[in-house]
């Protein structure tokens, strides 16, 4: 068993790790996942690209106050892994053992069962506004798969959300571009903005200009719309922030201490916001990052292929065939 790993068996065991730590541990993680999910079968390559920001996430959050929700729902091996729930890999997806997504009745940090359905952010608005009223001080965090964005929910509940909830949208590309930033200058303000010093020195001057007797909350609000302008010219429109949500990103959430300064700055901003990551699927399995798709679900070690053609290519050949015959088919 590894070093790190073999030690967590829950959230608080990982805060008490040292900063050092983290590279060694998602090493440890991925290999913990290539060897169990090659033999159970499952989703291996976007569980390989989701380690840092899982970790970054329940380093930071409170566990199982705070509520984390992951869309879709096949990307929380690492949080299972980081949950007590190491042991029961090897009885993966099968009958009574461990599912293959979060599950309340499995754990209390699985706090909502979702699937493929892009319901992640409609639930995690109803667990927001809950510990609002209730007065937690909770957050919650909905981990959205780029993919779950062809859902229309998604964009329905982006259209609900409240701006005074503590709801952390994260959005983990790992296929296609949402918001793209052209030249070379964009991306270095990209890097700018997603370092630790950045939203430090931002927090600081904030708070020194709003000290400033009479003019001190003018001035403030009149140094952000400004900067806010500047920002659009250079980056152009965002979705996001066109509904009104604060946007933090693009960083790339395979690299953990950047990943992490996002998180904590979502927190510190205590209102509803983007964390918007990068992921690569198959992260440090060359198998996986060559060929993504083909590792996306992989069957059990122990399957047995069937004879013949598979059903999807039988159903395109015939279709084809038909359709050469029929010029008014169409699928």
């Amino acid at each position: 068993m590894s070093e790190y790993l073999k030690g967590i068996s829950s959230p608080a065991d990982l805060k008490k790790l040292p900063d050092e730590a983290m590279a060694p541990l998602a090493a440890e993680i991925r290999s913990f996942l290539i060897e169990n999910v090659t033999k159970t079968g499952g989703h291996l390559a976007s569980n390989l690209g989701i380690v840092e920001l899982t970790l970054a996430l329940e380093r930071n959050l409170d566990l199982p106050k705070d509520h984390l929700i992951f869309d879709v729902g096949h990307q929380c091996y690492v949080h299972k892994l980081l949950t007590g729930r190491r042991e029961r890999f090897p009885d993966l997806r099968k009958i009574g053992g461990l599912s293959g997504f979060p599950k309340r009745e499995e754990s209390v940090y699985d706090c909502f069962g979702a699937g493929h359905s892009s319901t992640s952010l409609s639930a995690a608005i109803g667990f927001a506004e809950a510990e609002k009223r209730k007065g937690t001080g909770a957050y919650t965090v909905a981990v959205i798969g780029d993919g779950a964005f062809t859902g229309g929910m998604i964009h329905e509940a982006l259209n609900n959300c409240r701006r005074d909830l503590r709801l952390i949208i994260v959005l983990n590309e790992n296929e296609m571009s949402i918001s793209k930033n052209i030249g070379t200058f964009a991306e270095g303000l990209a890097k700018i903005r997603a370092s630790e010093g950045y939203y430090k020195t931002k927090n600081t001057t904030a708070q020194v200009i709003k000290k400033i007797p009479l003019i001190g909350e003018p001035t403030f609000r009149g140094v952000r719309k400004v900067k806010q302008t500047v920002k659009n010219a250079i980056y152009g429109s965002n979705h996001f922030e066109s509904l009104g949500l604060h946007y933090l990103g693009p960083v790339d959430g395979n690299d953990f201490e950047k990943t992490e300064v996002l998180v904590k700055e979502a927190m510190a901003y205590g209102k509803s916001c983007v964390i918007h990551v990068k992921t690569k699927k198959g992260m440090g399995y060359a198998p996986a990052m060559k060929e993504p798709s083909r590792f996306h679900s992989i069957p059990p070690a122990s399957a047995k292929k069937a004879k013949g053609t598979g059903y999807s290519s039988f159903m395109g050949e015939t279709l084809r065939t038909l359709a050469d015959k029929d010029k008014k088919i169409c699928a």
